[in-house]
């Protein structure tokens, strides 16, 4: 098999025709589809669209359930957040809440009015039936029913405090709640089955307070609608940052703590590259093989064993993993894996997914690639392993010689708070916390791997971003031994 001729499939799973053919069914995913769990929350790229995909195709495949997939589209969200009453006043989670209950309502209805044949409750079939007529087989997207809420409640006050303590009663009259909840109840007790999935609430997310409002309400109403029937079953997908900013912003964050948090291990990351080499070699008549990693990759790079080397250079997500495999077998016109083809392509992967990295956090720190670009130019040539002090001195720099004109960073600035700017980029995944001895040896760990309050004693970068800021490869010790055998040495005790 010529590995330039690999598919490795597409990097959106909504796009990649192939995904089911090779999806690797994870714990994350059982319990995802025993309905064990209604939030799933992981980095981007960590796998949630890919998930989205495999349990619309498992709850589509049971008798009598209606799958909704409910994913707004960037400029829905957009449009919005920009309405100046939405963000004058009228953005609050209790209006979002019951805009939320009506859109999720009302698609369901559409569904089930489109596709059933009479064996539910007939008034409400009948209405449902109506509501699909009415809205062309497709539900109003989520602009049109915020806008048409919008409308009705402006008719009656200036503002959602002057209707006092009887907001909620009147929010459900204008989005006529009581109704929609009413006939969905009968059609769900006569056996219908319905599976909401609710993705893509990132695109045009901005950390403003209409948007958290906008997703707290989002998270309220699917707490409400859960327990109108046991066959409604409502999963929604959260990007990990997002929902730690949410949950910082309710007070009721206990009720949104029982979430499946996306992680992967070497050995399940190694299992979706082996899937996806094996669905290439059966497209051209080869067999499966058990261990079929060896036949693409080398199986070592330096003194490193490949499938350590090539985790080690991911922020534990499938997406980058795919992206370095494609960038590297591209480059391959032969059927033999070559350690110096891979060793050449991290360089360039190393950029990508520094550019990427501050795309992921532009909403909460804008201006991220300006401090990239300043540490590559002043510190070239510098280790990747550093004590504290040295990383001090390092920030010191990056706080007093930046020009970098947004809040977040300018807050820092102002107190010289190096210690916040070193946790920001711990939390971002640029630097990990190097902690010495105990139990399993040294090691170091990065926030994306669960839970860790950072002593920041000795830090190291990322391998995944050494190259695309200059680090260098090699250290030498005193004892003569390079840090990267030292920290070879660490890899395999953890």
């Amino acid at each position: 098999m010529n590995l330039s001729n690999i598919n490795w499939g597409d990097d959106s799973a909504e796009k990649d025709p192939y995904l089911l053919r090779y999806f690797v069914e994870s714990t994350a995913f059982q319990r995802l589809r025993d309905r064990q769990k209604n939030m799933i929350v992981g980095r981007k790229g960590s796998g949630k669209s890919a998930v989205r995909k495999k349990l619309e195709e498992t709850f589509n495949s049971e008798e009598n359930t209606h799958v909704i997939n409910l994913s707004p589209k960037f400029n829905s969200i957009r449009n919005i957040l920009n309405d100046k009453d939405i963000s004058g006043g009228f953005g609050q989670e209790i209006f979002f809440q019951h805009t939320w209950i009506r859109q999720i309502l009302l698609d369901c209805l559409c569904v089930v009015g489109h596709c059933a044949k009479g064996r539910y409750a007939k008034s409400s079939l009948e209405f449902a039936r109506q509501i699909s007529v009415d809205l062309n087989r497709t539900s109003k997207d989520l602009v049109e029913n915020i806008s048409d809420v919008l409308t009705k409640i402006k008719a009656k006050v200036g503002e959602l405090g002057d209707f006092g303590l009887a907001l909620e009663r009147e929010l459900r009259n204008v989005a006529d709640v009581d109704a929609l909840e009413h006939h969905f109840r009968a059609i769900a007790e006569d056996g219908a089955k319905f599976v909401v999935l609710i993705d893509d609430l990132d695109l045009g997310w901005n950390n403003s307070e209409a948007a958290n409002n906008l997703l707290l309400g989002l998270l309220s109403a699917v707490n409400y609608l859960a327990s109108l029937s046991r066959n409604m079953f409502l999963c929604v997908f959260l990007r990990e940052d997002v929902y730690s900013i949410l949950i910082t912003k309710t007070q009721h964050s206990d009720k949104y703590r029982n979430i499946e948090r996306l992680r992967w291990d070497k050995n399940d990351l190694m299992s979706i590259l082996c899937e996806r080499i094996n669905f290439n070699r059966e497209l051209i008549g080869l067999s499966r093989l058990n261990s079929p990693l060896y036949t693409v990759f080398p199986h070592t790079i330096g003194t490193s064993n490949s499938d350590n080397w090539l985790y080690e250079r991911t922020l534990g997500r499938p997406r980058e993993l795919i992206q370095l495999s494609r960038y590297y077998t591209e480059s391959v016109d032969s059927d033999q894996p070559s350690d110096e083809a891979l060793k050449q392509s991290e360089l360039s992967y190393s950029e990508w997914k520094l550019d990427d990295l501050c795309s992921e956090y532009s909403n909460q720190y804008p201006g991220l690639v300006d401090v990239f670009a300043y540490w590559k130019t002043n510190f070239f040539r510098v280790k990747y392993h550093l004590k504290r002090s040295e990383v001090d001195e390092m920030l010191l720099k990056v706080l007093t010689e930046v020009t970098l004109n947004s809040a977040w960073f300018n807050e820092i600035v102002d107190a010289t708070d190096v210690p916040k700017l070193l946790q920001v980029l711990y939390e971002i995944g640029f630097i990990g916390d190097f902690v010495q001895g105990g139990e399993g040896g040294s090691k170091t760990v990065y926030s994306y791997q669960g839970r860790h309050e950072p002593r920041f004693e000795e830090v190291q970068i990322h391998p995944c971003f050494r190259r695309a800021v200059g680090t260098v490869e090699r250290i030498r010790n005193k004892a003569g031994a390079s840090s990267d055998d030292a920290e070879q040495t660490i890899n395999s005790r953890s």
